[in-house]
Parts: C-alpha cells; sequence; structure tokens
C-alpha cells in the first residue's frame, strides 16, 4: 500500500473543496510507504500553511477482487 496526501482548495466560484494531489519535485505523485510517515508531512504542511490549507491522507494502491 502506498499513501498520498490530498491538499484541499477552495473553490470560490462553485463554493466548494476541491482536492489536489500533491506532487515531487519531478511532477510526479509524491506517494509515502506508511500511514505514519505521511501523517507526520500532513501536519508539517497544515502548520506551514499560511492560507489555511487543510490536508488529507488518502489509501492508494488497495487490491480490489475482480468480477
Amino acid at each position: 500500500m502506498s499513501y498520498v496526501i490530498i491538499k484541499m482548495v477552495q473553490d470560490q466560484m462553485r463554493q466548494r473543496e476541491l482536492p489536489v494531489i500533491l506532487l515531487d519535485s519531478e511532477g510526479e505523485v509524491l506517494e509515502f510507504s506508511t500511514k505514519e510517515v505521511a501523517e507526520e508531512m500532513r501536519i508539517k504542511f497544515e502548520v506551514n500553511s499560511d492560507s489555511g490549507y487543510k490536508y488529507r491522507i488518502k489509501k492508494i494502491g488497495e487490491n480490489h477482487d475482480e468480477h
């Protein structure tokens, strides 16, 4: 399993939050191998956000049964 961090951005025109997956310095999806590491980074992003952005963690790469 991998985890990603999603930044919740306010869409002022539609008055709702839009999820934006964070990317690394090479434009690839920023993935974390454990939820604990992703949570540490999520907290750092929120503490350092001067615009009040909120961040969420999402698990990716789950195996789903094929039907």
